[in-house]
């Protein structure tokens, strides 16, 4: 919203993925921090309606220690065995495995993503995190949103994605600003 692709726009989304999926929500060019300070919490969204525990929530689903964890599990190794980049460099050589936890990944992202999009209904949705850097990552999640489009008659609104422009910097640079917001006047007062 400062120097980065939300410039200039007023109701944006930002969803960052990592160890978990966090975010935040800009309403009318200003940080929405909700009414009990979870504005943006994206990760603890629900995306089955058979709930069994904290496993069922989209940090758990689809974020990149999901990713990593569900590839560990399938292939019966150590989480630490393997990481995110190692993921995609063996689905790029075919691995099946990989290829079938990053297909999965992507369509889990895409329904979050879409929900979010019915919710607030933002100008665009901006994503961030070390995976942001993925020039697959894009491309992917909107050939999901394609896929749920093509079986939802209802609602047929495509989210605009796109990276933040600072890609995995993105949400330090918000810290900054924000820090920079609500301190430059100190002493004026």
């Amino acid at each position: 919203m400062w120097r980065g692709a939300g410039v200039g726009k007023k109701d944006v989304l930002v969803v960052v993925i990592g160890t978990g999926i966090g975010g935040a929500v800009f309403k009318n060019g200003h940080l929405h921090k909700g009414g009990h300070l979870h504005g943006g919490e994206f990760g603890y969204m629900l995306l089955t309606t058979d709930i069994k525990g904290d496993n069922d929530v989209w940090s758990r689903i689809a974020s990149t220690k999901a990713l990593v964890r569900t590839v560990a599990r399938l292939k019966n190794i150590d989480e630490n065995a393997i990481d995110g980049e190692e993921i995609f460099r063996l689905a790029k050589k075919g691995d099946e495995v990989c290829l079938q936890a990053l297909d999965r990944f992507y369509h889990y992202l895409a329904v979050g993503i879409y929900n979010l999009q019915y919710i607030y209904d933002p100008e665009i949705i901006l994503i961030g995190g070390g995976i942001s850097a993925n020039n697959e990552l894009i491309p992917r999640i909107n050939e999901k949103l394609e896929q749920i489009l093509s079986v939802i008659h209802l609602a047929k609104m495509k989210p605009q994605i796109a990276p933040c422009h600072f890609r995995q910097d993105a949400n330090l640079l918000g810290a900054v600003y924000g820090f920079i917001r609500e301190y430059s006047n100190i002493g004026s007062t």
